[in-house]
């Protein structure tokens, strides 16, 4: 009997000696992190050979956090974010190809806008896991129907705004360059032309930027200094009547009737707000010594189990087609509004140049909201990104 339970012992402790541990770094939050954590347990649960640990990273510290660390063989074995970056990362050698992993074209099992923007230069660099871009949510108690242009969200904004209760009609991160380009495109405006070469201080550009700083100067509908805590706190205590805001908000609101409608047409040249399309996916470090494995927790995540986990619980429109043939899936009654507005939207460039872009148009936007002339804080910002792309050998 002892003999037995000795070698029982010893089996198992040769299944963990022999498991290969791969690490996961995310900056999901709300109900997209108790999603995720939930997929890790059922991973582990389920694999007796891999052990796999995720770690969350504030958002805003994640995409300096990875350059910094994976090179030095720190980081993650994968991680998950969005497309804009991986040109740089492939650039730089953060990120490994995953061409040799692929035994067969997987393309056609995401949804459309999904797979391309994992590519770059001819190679896949990621499997997709979501497709996200901000929408208008807003407070269903306080606004009965939702504005369908800028003057009328003005106009309601307005009417539902009394800062000295704390109370404001729109509430978003205003200074935020991610969230601004939605009326930077909406104007006619953007980040390259079409040599990507920047162009930041376009007079479409420029025009986006006088249209925010007139929202929290002159129309004083928007709180000062938004972060995405104050964003949220302000919609789940009833003070803000609107937010423009991306999937994962829904997982943080608690207790407030919402609905969502598409960004509204800009009234003063009567075309829609445009935002940002961001092919969220799961990227492995090129300094992963456990590529394999990797790769397999890569296949995981973006299988039907995962995805209808993310989908139901996480609350995102995720990527894989076959999940939103699931009765759960296709009546979510938020599902269609976010799809349009994702079919109405332009995805982030995914260049290297674009790394350079971030800092220095997002320091111009919260200047600009601030009161300075819009026309030079672009200014600033173009001769910024051109004479560090100039370094770096982008343009002669």
């Amino acid at each position: 009997m002892k003999q037995t339970i000795l070698l029982v012992f010893l089996f198992i402790s040769i299944l963990l000696f022999a498991q290969t541990e791969v690490t996961l770094w995310h900056s999901y939050r709300g109900d997209e992190k108790d999603a995720l954590m939930q997929v890790v347990d059922n991973f582990n649960k389920s694999h007796t050979d891999i052990k796999l640990n995720a770690l969350g990273i504030p958002y805003d510290a994640f995409p300096d956090k990875i350059t910094a660390a994976i090179p030095r063989g720190k980081g993650p074995d994968i991680f998950i974010f969005a497309h804009d970056r991986i040109g740089g990362w492939v650039e730089a050698d953060i990120i490994e190809p995953i061409d040799f992993y692929l035994e067969k074209d997987i393309s056609g099992n995401f949804v459309d806008g999904a797979w391309n923007p994992m590519l770059y230069d001819g190679s896949v660099y990621g499997l997709p896991m979501s497709l996200k871009s901000i929408i208008l949510f807003y407070n269903s108690d306080i606004i009965k129907t939702p504005p369908k242009t800028t003057d009328e969200m003005i106009s309601m904004a307005k009417k539902y705004t009394d800062a000295s209760k704390g109370k404001y009609g729109l509430v978003y991160e205003i200074a935020n360059f991610y969230y601004h380009a939605c009326w930077l495109q909406g104007f006619g405006g953007k980040i390259f032309d079409n040599k990507d070469i920047p162009v930041l201080n376009s007079p479409e550009n420029i025009r986006s930027f006088q249209f925010a700083q007139d929202l929290f100067l002159k129309e004083k509908i928007v709180p000062p200094e938004v972060s995405n805590v104050l964003v949220t706190t302000l919609f789940n205590e009833g003070k803000a009547a609107m937010v423009i805001n991306g999937p994962w908000f829904r997982g943080e609101i608690s207790g407030v009737p919402y609905e969502v409608e598409l960004l509204p047409i800009i009234s003063e040249i009567n075309k829609p707000a445009i935002p940002f399309m961001s092919s969220e996916g799961v990227l492995m470090s090129a300094k992963s010594e456990h590529k394999d494995a990797a790769f397999k927790v890569m296949e995981y995540l973006v299988g039907e189990d995962a995805a209808f986990i993310f989908a139901t619980v996480g609350k995102q429109p995720v990527a894989l087609k076959s999940v939103y043939e699931r009765p759960e899936v296709k009546n979510d009654k938020y599902l269609p509004k976010f799809k349009a507005q994702i079919e109405n939207s332009r995805p982030m460039p995914s260049i290297p140049q674009m790394t350079s872009v971030w800092s220095p148009a997002s320091t111009a936007i919260n200047a600009a909201v601030n009161g300075k002339d819009p026309k030079a804080t672009l200014d600033e910002a173009q001769d910024k990104v051109m004479s560090t792309l100039k370094a770096a050998g982008y343009i002669k």
